[in-house]
């Protein structure tokens, strides 16, 4: 999603002026307690496991204003979906 669906100007004009990126990485397997704590995390905010998984939280309350669950790049799809989820947390 990032080499691709981020860098189309119909996401990524919406993401640049409007949103503030975290992210959570679950992979340093070298760092067991890292992956703990993400995985707990991952858990109470999303209530699933899946990657990737995009949150959009309303920075003063943290209330959840939107979730998408997998890709929207080829082949699966095009970044449409992902701009339509992007511009439905913000109305």
């Amino acid at each position: 999603m990032e080499l691709d669906v981020f860098r189309r100007p119909a996401v990524g004009g919406i993401l640049k002026p409007k949103f503030v990126e975290a992210r959570l990485h679950i992979d340093d397997f070298a760092h067991p307690e890292i992956i703990e704590r993400t995985t707990k995390l991952q858990d109470e905010l999303a209530g699933a496991r899946a990657t990737p998984y995009y949150l959009i939280l309303e920075p003063d309350s943290g209330k959840i204003l939107g979730r998408f669950e997998g890709p929207d790049a080829p082949p699966v799809g095009d970044g449409t979906k992902f701009a339509e989820f992007l511009n439905r947390a913000l109305d």
